[in-house]
């Protein structure tokens, strides 16, 4: 557009320039002008069309369906600006908004980040693009590492909370204009921190697109900085280094689109030397590579939409897993070193403005056989009246699910919500059934949300966590209540906050008695002195609380020696853009205090971290 204008500008000086008088031009002459004048449009003309065809927006690649937000607010919403705005290194730090979610993490950005519901880390499901990212690593036990979910290449994340389990909806990343996009992210710190990312995106007129980008990460123990010094360089807490690649291939006119997605995923991680008289956590080095080919028709936004898509996860590991322990020869844990899975996903949907329906069938080749996993989803909006369901038969857990959900706002500033989710696991996994209630209520003063509710869970058994450590096996959990908390929305001009809090009557296993969240942040672009948006500031400080968490190691071990130590964690963020460059620096545990989240396993005391993002157009 400033070109546009510039031309124009150019174009109006040039006609009202004052010329001297002179005499009545011949034919000649005149002639000579009006051709002289017919290039000169000419040009104009054909510099105006190169800026159109430069900026031209083309149909976008097909988008799974997501879920209709039926929260108080949109605080489980994020989208690609503000994922990384919020401070989250991983999937793991944007969980912990999510009351009764337990978040777990060995070390810094090459350590172990897992996540459970009520304990149970089988309740927390990711999908990308619509295809459900399976555990499928034997050592993992069923649950996912969240190091291997990227955050940095999405268009959107939303998280849902439906009463029995936690799905998260990622949306990857892609682009409709055809001038090529460039972002590049720097940044460095404590504990030998150094990565770099970037990715290019580009859209052409024929409707072809492509994207590709990488990352790699490097971290280990030991401070190298201006104010601390040199402090040591070992690698005993969980260090190493991760390599990210991407791509994108495909194609897109109208309503109909074909595209493929691949990601490859390199990891090493050091072994975690534990304190005293608690185990190790042992060494990995793997690969995990993924990617589907889909073809759409339809926008899931509006109107009739369907799609299919073939994908395949491929996992391996280079070596056997070792622990080393003090005093004592290295313990090698043996693994299948290879695992592959194959998933297919159809799906056809209709959205209107006030409703929704989708049928959606998941089939995964298992032993042989075409295990089918079909979910259906109806969801309404109608005046103060919102309504959902999800029902889903034979999930990959050979679990069926029913979610059944409601919001009433009677008053603009009053909100009531309730669900209920039933679980039948199959016969084969000698679990009973059970079910799940939320009910929740808020009300609205001025620009800020106030509420709170309980949520009660059913007796249930479910796995341990090999993943953090832990021997394999089941735990029984008793039903249990939680009674939760939440504030959210603008205090005063640029200042928001967040809060959630649940309380339950007992710890369970993997689970802490209390957990508390509170977020303040000063958010503002700065409109008066910046009305065109060149200038933003972000500056957050994030506090979190939780009680100890019990791990089960066996009938015979200690509870109490398992159970982690209360734990509180303070974290500052601070981000200032100028144009489209971000500068960002991040102080993780203000207060420098130990404190672990899995039992042994001490996490870094402190760990600064500052770099820039980037984004331009080429």
């Amino acid at each position: 557009m400033a070109l546009l204008v510039s031309v124009a500008v150019a174009a109006g000086e040039v006609r009202g320039q004052d010329r001297p008088a002179s005499p009545p031009p011949s034919d000649s002459g005149r002639a000579a002008g009006d051709s002289l004048a017919r290039v000169r449009a000419r040009q104009i003309a054909d510099s105006i069309a190169r800026v159109k065809a430069g900026d031209t927006i083309k149909s976008p690649m097909a988008r799974f369906e997501t879920p209709r937000e039926l929260e108080i607010t949109s605080r489980l919403v994020f989208r690609r600006d503000s994922i990384l705005a919020t401070g989250a290194t991983n999937l793991a730090d944007l969980l912990d908004r999510v009351p009764g979610v337990t978040t777990y993490r060995s070390g810094w950005l090459a350590g172990i980040h897992g996540a459970s519901y009520n304990g149970d880390g089988s309740r927390v499901r990711v999908f990308l693009d619509g295809v459900e990212l399976d555990a499928i690593e034997p050592r993992n036990g069923g649950m996912l590492d969240l190091t291997d979910v990227q955050l940095w290449n999405l268009d959107e994340l939303l998280i849902e909370r439906a009463p029995g389990e936690v799905r998260v909806w990622l949306r990857s990343m892609s682009v409709t204009s055809t001038t090529p996009a460039t972002r590049v992210d720097i940044f460095t710190g404590d504990l030998n921190t150094n990565a770099f990312r970037a990715f290019l995106s580009r859209r052409w007129q024929n409707g072809a697109a492509l994207q590709f980008g990488g990352q790699q990460i490097a971290t280990q123990t030991g401070r190298v900085n201006a104010f601390t010094g040199t402090e040591g360089t070992q690698r005993l807490r969980s260090d190493g280094e991760s390599q990210t690649f991407y791509a994108r291939l495909g194609w897109a006119r109208g309503k109909v689109s074909v595209d493929g997605f691949a990601t490859s995923i390199g990891r090493e991680r050091d072994a975690h030397t534990p304190r005293t008289g608690f185990d190790s956590l042992p060494a990995f080095k793997g690969l995990r590579r993924e990617g589907y080919l889909r073809v759409g028709y339809g926008d899931t936004a509006s109107g009739l939409w369907s799609q299919a898509l073939i994908s395949a996860v491929r996992t391996r590991q280079e070596r056997g897993d070792s622990t080393i322990i003090t005093g004592a020869d290295t313990i090698v844990i043996e693994g299948d070193t290879i695992r592959g899975q194959t998933q297919h996903v159809l799906a056809v949907g209709y959205r209107a403005s006030w409703w929704s329906a989708s049928l959606t069938n998941r089939l995964r080749p298992r032993a042989g056989q075409l295990q089918q996993a079909p979910v259906a989803r109806g969801q309404l909006s109608w005046r103060m009246f919102d309504a959902g369901a999800w029902i889903e038969r034979n999930g990959r857990d050979s679990t069926h699910r029913t979610d059944l959900f409601a919001r009433v706002r009677p008053r603009p500033w009053l909100a009531v919500l309730a669900g209920r989710s039933s679980r039948s696991p199959g016969d084969s996994t000698n679990r009973p059934a059970g079910s799940t209630l939320r009910a929740e209520a808020a009300v609205r003063f001025k620009d800020v949300w106030m509420g709170g509710g309980i949520l009660r869970d059913d007796a249930s058994v479910y796995g341990t966590m090999p993943l953090l450590g832990v021997p394999g096996g089941v735990v029984p959990a008793n039903a249990a209540t939680g009674i939760t908390a939440n504030v959210h929305g603008r205090l005063y001009k640029d200042l928001h906050v967040d809060v959630m809090a649940i309380n339950w009557d007992a710890a369970q296993y993997n689970r802490p008695k209390t957990q508390i969240r509170t977020e303040l942040a000063v958010i503002s672009q700065w409109r008066r002195k910046f009305p065109k948006g060149q200038f933003g500031f972000n500056a957050r400080l994030i506090f979190d609380s939780r009680g100890g968490v019990p791990f089960y190691y066996g009938p015979e071990e200690d509870p109490v020696k398992w159970t982690t130590e209360s734990a509180m964690v303070m974290t500052g963020l601070l981000e200032i853009r100028i144009q489209r460059g971000t500068l960002f620096y991040q102080y993780r545990n203000l207060t420098g205090g130990q404190y672990e989240q899995i039992r042994g396993i001490t996490m870094p005391p402190a760990v600064q971290m500052y770099g820039v993002r980037w984004e331009f157009s080429n």
